[in-house]
């Protein structure tokens, strides 16, 4: 198992029992070439009642544009840490890799979006 320190790019409304909350997020890696982030995957896997509640909150307050659409824009400003088994291969994603079995670990207020981990890190890994 590898963690990574990546940035919430945005989120998806859920469905089902998360119905109501902002739950499946997009993450980003850190791209120092641009100064932007490249996006390596969604996950809504891992995350408590409290943390939907949390996420759903501090996502308004982060949101670009409007929030009633199924995906919210988010300014790059929150850094999740995420636990994946691995990297593989994808076309899906600007990035061209995606996150295997990606799990949310916890939000790091510690952090700042600039101190996530690369594209290269992420890379790395696969």
């Amino acid at each position: 198992m590898h963690t990574l320190d990546l940035v919430v790019l945005a989120v998806e409304w859920g469905s089902g029992r998360r119905r109501g909350k902002l739950s499946n997020i997009h993450l980003g890696a850190r791209d120092p070439a641009t100064g932007g982030f490249v996006m390596v995957g969604k996950t809504f896997k891992g995350m408590t009642d409290a943390m939907l509640d949390w996420q759903t909150t501090r996502f308004h307050e982060i949101a670009v544009g409007p929030t009633d659409g199924y995906v919210v824009q988010l300014r790059p400003e929150q850094v999740v840490e995420v636990a994946l088994d691995g990297v593989q291969r994808s076309s899906r994603y600007p990035g061209g890799l995606a996150l295997r079995f990606a799990r949310v670990v916890r939000y790091r207020a510690d952090k700042d979006p600039a101190e996530a981990d690369t594209i290269d890190a992420v890379r790395a890994l696969y």
